[in-house]
């Protein structure tokens, strides 16, 4: 019960030293966004590439694919399939890596701003379908005012045979076309970035829908190409005209985009809006499916294979309590089999709320709702009989059996720390992995504290003293609001654990 020193707490907790980067900091998550980003793309467009050059070829000369399959074979040989690959690999990570860091980036100020609204705002920090869309959209428009130059020249590399690489290309553009020929299709590729936030929106949706169904904070890789592929097949469906006109534009047609779809339907009729839809969506939901499966691997296998390489690595099987160290062998996994530090390791929110929670009163209900809207690993400490009397000098009105296994129970509990100290310090948050530590406005100690003066049975430790408990031990939160890590929601009402055991009692 005791304090427990703060050594190297900044390094540790707060990651501005050598040891680690604390798993929710914005660099953290930027990083690690572009570091899945990249991997995840381009194994995906290494693997779809011939699919992708038939379907350019498609989009530009028209026919149907077996035609184009077979004219490029004829034309080029086998080789035509991957003409224009590494030009291909370099605009697909720009696009992908660069988008995924501002999408980072977005989401996270748009939260940040929308948590300083105060109460109402911090109950609900997620982002609605609309704000999601917006920043999406916002994020993908940031990213192609960027690196539009990179994807004209990509295209034209890849369907110019006597093409010299992508770089000659950019470099041939900007000399015969200047700016204007870099840029050409601008305006409807601004318009087209509600193609990506249309998918990711529906992403987001979708992985939150299926989280809940299956009481997972984290879905597996398979769960992920099949969202991906459905999220990207509805956003391909909704924009494919303009993605066959931005096509044109960027490889010769001339005009702006009105009058681009106008000659489209003028020689091929309205089904010439929807020409090589069936192969890019082969391509794009495949490509996007497999990315997005991928990147959820690299996030997950990522910080295991980097702890292992500095002596820190789990070990292959999950530890058992007697093979852990520390408050880990205290923690009990109820939901899931994802213990809360791994789940920090993705970038996950873990949220740690404490307390005796005797009979889990509406208040503290409430409190254990907010908390789980809050994060994607909700962990609960339970003090134990000890603890509880040593802090507050009474001892608690429900055994510690009952009041874990009401817990244990609970359907948004994702795992106990048991016996949990009464301060929480910065050795647990590194230990578990606590990005934000929550609390009523009704502190534990008003909860778990009896009335007074008829509560008067002196503290273990400090029996000659009549210092009050949040002197003898301080504040309980004092680290996690130095840290910033503390948050303090409106408690549902004033009722106490004793207010319980009278009207308990009373009936």
């Amino acid at each position: 019960l005791k304090r427990r020193p703060f050594r190297q707490l900044r390094a540790k907790v707060s990651g501005r030293g050598p040891a680690t980067m604390a798993p929710g900091s914005l660099l953290a998550q930027v990083l690690a966004e572009a570091r899945s980003g990249l991997v995840s793309s381009v194994i995906a467009e290494a693997i779809l590439f011939p699919v992708d050059t038939v379907k350019l070829s498609q989009q530009i000369s028209g026919g149907r694919v077996a035609e184009v399959f077979h004219r490029i074979l004829r034309e080029r040989g086998i080789a035509g399939f991957y003409s224009g690959l590494l030009g291909r690999l370099i605009q697909t990570i720009t696009s992908n890596v660069g988008f995924f860091i501002w999408r980072t980036l977005i989401f996270q100020y748009a939260r940040q701003r929308i948590r300083g609204k105060g109460d109402d705002a911090e109950a609900a920090p997620e982002l609605s379908t609309g704000a999601s869309l917006l920043a999406n959209m916002l994020a993908q428009q940031v990213n192609r005012l960027l690196t539009t130059p990179i994807d004209v020249a990509a295209n034209v590399n890849q369907v110019d045979p006597s093409s010299r690489g992508l770089f000659h290309t950019l470099v041939r553009l900007a000399r015969t076309g200047g700016a204007a020929s870099l840029w050409r299709g601008l305006s409807v590729s601004l318009l087209l970035a509600l193609n990506p936030a249309l998918m990711f929106t529906l992403l987001g949706k979708l992985t939150l829908l299926m989280s809940k169904v299956l009481r997972k904070s984290t879905l597996e890789a398979s769960h992920m190409f099949w969202i991906s592929g459905t999220s990207k097949a509805v956003a391909t469906l909704a924009t494919y005209p303009l993605i066959r006109a931005k096509a044109m534009m960027q490889t010769g047609e001339q005009g702006g985009l009105i009058s681009t779809l106008v000659s489209i339907l003028r020689k091929e009729g309205f089904g010439g809006l929807y020409q090589g839809v069936w192969i890019m969506s082969y391509k794009t939901v495949l490509f996007n499916a497999l990315m997005m499966s991928l990147k959820q691997k690299v996030s997950v296998l990522w910080p295991q294979s980097r702890e292992r390489s500095e002596g820190r690595g789990r070990p292959r099987f999950k530890a058992r309590p007697w093979q852990m160290e520390g408050l880990r062998q205290q923690l009990l996994l109820v939901r899931g089999d994802e213990e809360p530090w791994v789940a920090a390791a993705r970038r996950a929110e873990v949220v740690y709320v404490d307390g005796s929670w005797c009979f889990l009163h509406r208040a503290q209900r409430h409190i254990l709702s907010q908390a789980a809207n809050r994060g994607d690993h909700l962990v609960v400490g339970v003090h134990s009989d000890a603890c509880h009397r040593a802090a507050n000098g009474a001892w608690p009105s429900e055994c510690y059996a009952a009041r874990l296994e009401r817990l244990r129970a609970h359907p948004l509990v994702t795992s106990i720390l048991q016996d949990a100290p009464w301060v929480v310090d910065g050795d647990l948050l590194r230990q578990l992995g606590i990005t934000m530590v929550l609390s009523g406005s009704v502190s534990k100690m008003e909860d778990c504290s009896p009335p007074r003066p008829e509560a008067v049975a002196p503290l273990t430790d400090v029996q000659a003293s009549e210092t009050p408990a949040e002197e003898v031990f301080g504040d309980p939160y004092a680290e996690c609001k130095r840290l910033g890590m503390y948050v303090e929601i409106p408690s549902l009402n004033q009722g106490t654990e004793h207010d319980e055991w009278v009207s308990r009692v009373s009936r």
